[in-house]
């Protein structure tokens, strides 16, 4: 992917000093900044995601199957997909 981000003078600047610093190019560099920055987001979803499971899983009874599991898991996701950011 290719991309074209336009930069006040000040930012431009502070990139391509920061990346002679780390001894790379400013291409390089942006992009190991964002894949650290999703990297980072995708862990915190995760940690997110494993929190909003234990707290499902301590409010489920030790009587109940498999597959009402599922159907609750599915019920949750359903409500919860459209008020999810990308989907507005």
């Amino acid at each position: 992917m290719s991309l074209t981000i336009d930069l006040s003078k000040e930012l431009e600047a502070a990139l391509a000093s920061q990346a002679r610093a780390a001894r790379m190019d400013t291409e390089d560099y942006l992009k190991q900044i964002v894949e650290h920055a999703l990297k980072l987001q995708r862990e915190s979803a995760v940690r997110s995601l494993q929190i909003q499971l234990d707290q499902v899983a301590a409010q489920v009874l030790p009587e109940t199957t498999p597959e009402e599991m599922e159907a609750a898991i599915e019920a949750a996701l359903a409500e919860a997909r459209p008020q999810r950011s990308w989907n507005r």
